[in-house]
């Protein structure tokens, strides 16, 4: 028996070495496999990568899609006949702060590269290492930015060039500086636009002939931005018997409260819409002087716009959501909200203008309102915020004097609208005529960005409207009760605090 169990014991024995061989092969043979199919993964991931990296696809999460390039770029690029040249010249020493920028540049040329079938070639240059590089940017007019930073505690003024030439033929365009990646897609599209087409639209102006006169200039920004894309003329007057000009797809015409527009220039721009032009009419209900004083508006053109059923009231609108103006001087600021400037973002978002437009500021502006004329299609463009109330008769402008509105006097105010004549042009009114004025643009409003895309639709067929900012400065704050702001305010103090005390207080009973 004893023999017996001693050689069961043997098999026993061997039986669970080979057991343990058998495991320890199949955890190998399983590591193998997982091993196997982990590199199978990897070189797929690879192989995906490198295909998909070939293919122009992207997914852009921002809001409003601000790092894709706008219909209106791709439309225009998509149709070019010849090829354009872009060269970028950018030094390889930019300071740090500008090297990020430098990136979205260079992302942003790849888009135009990828989106025109082959029709854009793109150029890097650095005009310090390449002394070839350096006279073509000296020849196009991109200069050598002085650039100042903080180096080892102590500021450093560098010279970098960051700048674009782009050429079409014997037709050339440069931007000497970049650095402003938010308008560089506008700009850089618009020059296209520019050499691409063998006319430029004409936008005419009326009512600022002092603005040939350099010291008097107070469209500046205005023009130097309509100068890439239309050819500016300068009307003088509607005269009667006088005609103008449909050549001009557009006509801004200022109110200066010092001319008064006798039936027969008004009739002379009824003429224009007829003929298919359109009409962009800055006018005030109300006049206001620079010693805040007001005045009757002198300009008669109410004739003019009850015609197509619009109504410009006598009256100043102010709001609760207010541009901060300074009321100091030289030595001293004294920022406060200004009512009788008003801030909205309270657009009609079916139309077109507002694509890239988060706010607008209207300096001084009036009220509109609608009626029904037979041939004539109107619509509400923007609003004030419900925060908003007038003055009519009696106006108290002084800052510190100005009534407080009673709650049952806060209402939306129609502050632009539009009318579109029946196989005619279209009239647009902006009640406010400082507002493009460079004296009254306000650093975070969209004004500018509302008239351009106002002027393409009419102009250029919207060939550039639409054209989004590539980054967002900032999202105004949307117009709330003054009770709801406040339980939101108290609800961000206690509410993190009282579900810390909470918290603690269940996990003390837990531990009794």
């Amino acid at each position: 028996m004893s023999s017996r169990l001693l050689i069961w014991k043997k098999e026993v024995d061997m039986f669970r070495k080979l057991q343990k061989i058998n495991l320890l092969h199949q955890l190998r043979l399983d590591t193998f496999k997982k091993q196997t199919v982990y590199i199978i993964l990897i070189g797929i991931f690879i192989g995906a990568n490198f295909l998909l990296s070939t293919l122009p696809l992207r997914l852009d999460l921002s809001s409003g899609a601000a790092y894709t390039l706008s219909p209106s770029s791709k439309k225009i690029i998509t149709k070019l006949d010849n090829s354009v040249d872009i060269k970028l010249y950018v030094s390889s020493d930019l300071p740090t702060r500008l090297v990020p920028i430098k990136t979205n540049v260079v992302d942003l040329l790849n888009e135009y590269k990828r989106a025109s079938n082959g029709k854009i070639n793109i150029k890097i240059l650095d005009p310090k290492k390449d002394a070839t590089a350096q006279q073509e940017a000296k020849d196009a007019g991109i200069p050598e930015l002085q650039f100042s930073q903080l180096e080892q505690d102590k500021y450093a003024v560098t010279s970098s060039y960051f700048g674009i030439a782009a050429s079409y033929g014997n037709k050339k365009e440069v931007l000497p500086q970049v650095t402003d990646i938010e308008s560089l897609e506008y700009n850089l599209t618009a020059a296209i636009y520019k050499m691409t087409h063998k006319e430029l639209a004409k936008v005419g102006i009326m009512g600022k002939e002092e603005a040939i006169i350099p010291q008097q200039e107070d469209l500046g920004t205005l023009k130097q931005i309509l100068a890439q894309q239309f050819e500016i003329n300068y009307i003088a007057e509607a005269s009667a018997g006088a005609q103008i000009d449909t050549a001009n797809k557009v006509v801004m015409l200022f109110d200066n409260n010092n001319k008064a527009y006798s039936e027969d220039e008004i009739q002379v721009l009824k003429n224009y819409i007829a003929k298919n032009g359109n009409l962009i009419v800055f006018s005030d209900g109300e006049w206001v002087m620079d010693d805040l004083t007001t005045a009757p508006a002198t300009h008669n053109l109410e004739n003019l716009l009850s015609a197509y059923g619009i109504k410009l009231h006598n009256d100043l609108v102010l709001s609760s959501s207010a541009e901060m103006v300074n009321f100091g001087n030289q030595i001293v600021s004294y920022l406060s909200p200004y009512p009788f400037w008003l801030k909205t973002n309270n657009f009609n978002e079916k139309m077109s203008y507002f694509s890239n437009i988060t706010q607008l500021t209207y300096p001084w502006v009036s009220a509109l309102s609608l009626t029904k004329k037979d041939g004539i299609e109107t619509k509400e463009v923007v609003k004030s915020t419900q925060s908003s109330w007038e003055q009519k008769n009696t106006f108290i402008l002084n800052p510190q004097e100005i009534p407080q509105p009673k709650s049952q006097d806060l209402q939306e105010f129609l502050i632009t609208a539009e009318a579109k004549q029946k196989n005619g042009g279209s009239l647009l009114v902006i009640p406010s005529s400082r507002f493009v004025n460079d004296r009254y643009l306000s650093r975070g409003s969209g004004n500018i960005e509302f008239v351009l895309n106002a002027l393409n639709n009419f102009g250029s067929d919207g060939a550039l409207s639409g054209i989004r900012q590539r980054a967002v400065s900032f999202y105004p704050i949307p117009d709330l009760p003054e009770q709801l702001k406040d339980i939101f305010k108290y609800a961000n103090i206690l509410l993190l605090p009282l579900l810390l005390a909470v918290y603690g207080g269940i996990r003390l009973m837990k531990r009794k």
